[in-house]
């Protein structure tokens, strides 16, 4: 397996939680990036400063209430514009990153259940 963009942060990556982490690897980060930039025509600047942004918003040291100005300022977009692809986002980044952490919580629920029956 490659790693995506968001494990080439190096230590910020390897000092998230291990749930997290294999959250992230499962989760097709960079196909959700690769698939928000087709869909909103973005340059190759363009796509560079939305991976950074976004790698920064997981790793929270942009809050989501500025995550839109940001994209606005740093990547000359209309807030329409900013909205329309922090929504995809949300879609095709965030969603399946929770989606992954909670079924990876779940299974170590069921792990722990099981090795407490033992």
């Amino acid at each position: 397996m490659t790693a995506n963009s968001i494990e080439r942060q190096g230590n910020k990556f390897n000092g998230l939680p291990p749930d997290f982490q294999q959250a992230i690897r499962t989760s097709d980060y960079d196909l959700g990036l690769e698939t928000i930039t087709k869909k909103h025509k973005l340059h190759i600047d363009q796509s560079a400063v939305l991976e950074d942004l976004l790698a920064r918003f997981i790793f929270g040291e942009i809050e989501s209430s500025n995550l839109i100005s940001e994209m606005e300022s740093k990547m000359n977009l209309s807030k329409d514009a900013a909205v329309e692809i922090v929504k995809d986002i949300d879609l095709l980044v965030i969603v399946p990153i929770r989606e992954n952490l909670q079924k990876i919580q779940s299974s170590g629920d069921i792990a722990t259940k099981a090795e407490t029956n033992i």
